[in-house]
């Protein structure tokens, strides 16, 4: 995985737990729309072949 890959990913994985965060802090209907928004951001980068580090994939 290049370094850039890792950035990437890293990006996508810190957003993701802040609206988490953010949803658990303030646990509204807009809150959980903008992290299952981020969810699914996540989700489609993976889908876009963006590498996957191993200790990210369950088994």
């Amino acid at each position: 995985m290049s370094k850039f890959d890792r950035l990437q990913w890293s990006q996508k994985v810190a957003a993701l737990n802040e609206r988490i965060r953010g949803f658990q802090a303030n646990p509204t209907p807009e809150q959980l729309e903008l992290a299952i928004s981020e969810l699914r951001a996540y989700a489609d980068a993976a889908n876009d072949g963006m590498e996957i580090p191993e200790r990210f994939i369950a088994s």
